[in-house]
């Protein structure tokens, strides 16, 4: 039988539609939309493992896994970001991602765990995007502090938030994707619009981004 990925609605349906919304200029500050989401895997390490999980993880995605942190890598199958020493968050447009991994990495290794139907994805570019997400997140987003591909964890009005700082050359502007939890995806979405009105925003249809 063919592979195929059951639906999943989003839990912004009704409030995510295409829109502009301006402030006091032609244009938007900033732009942000829902991303499809296949495979979100979380994988943990022990301490006298972590190289060897990174080999396995670098071999799956087709890139270099340091295992550090705070770092971010795209590979031809797929990104990884290492959020803490030996744990790594991984998307993949491959469905089967977690049962591959679980299968090469067992309990003398380490850990892994499906997000896939427990974090939603959300992109926000533009030229104010740092200046938006600053209202909530107490991180220094300047890219001399926050450079492109890095990655934080942090907290927005005490929503857990991952996110990650696009280069430039994938979006033509400063952009970050953030992974917020399902539950909490609707609060984190009406305080991401209430903080973008000030300079305007521009919402891309879901799946667009």
């Amino acid at each position: 039988m063919p592979d195929t990925v059951s639906p999943i609605v989003s839990p912004l349906r009704g409030h995510n539609e295409s829109r502009i919304h301006l402030h006091a200029s032609d244009e938007p500050g900033v732009a942000f939309g829902e991303r499809r989401l296949v495979s979100l895997v979380q994988v943990a390490a022990w301490p006298d493992t972590a190289a060897q999980v990174a080999d396995i993880l670098a071999a799956r995605l087709g890139c270099t896994v340091a295992p550090g942190r705070d770092g971010s890598l795209d590979g031809p199958r797929g990104a990884v970001l290492a959020i803490a020493p030996g744990r790594w968050l991984l998307e993949s447009p491959d469905p089967h991602l977690a049962d591959q991994l679980a299968d090469r990495i067992g309990p003398a290794l380490g850990a892994v765990t499906d997000l896939s139907h427990a974090r939603i994805a959300i992109r926000v570019s533009g030229p104010r995007t740092a200046w938006v997400l600053n209202k909530g997140l107490a991180l220094d987003l300047h890219p001399a502090a926050f450079p492109p591909m890095q990655v934080a964890q942090s907290a927005v009005h005490e929503i857990g938030v991952t996110l990650r700082r696009l280069s430039p050359d994938m979006l033509g502007a400063d952009g970050f994707d953030l992974y917020v939890p399902r539950g909490f995806a609707l609060s984190f979405w009406h305080w991401l619009c209430e903080a973008a009105a000030d300079c305007g925003y521009r919402v891309e249809p879901p799946g667009s981004v």
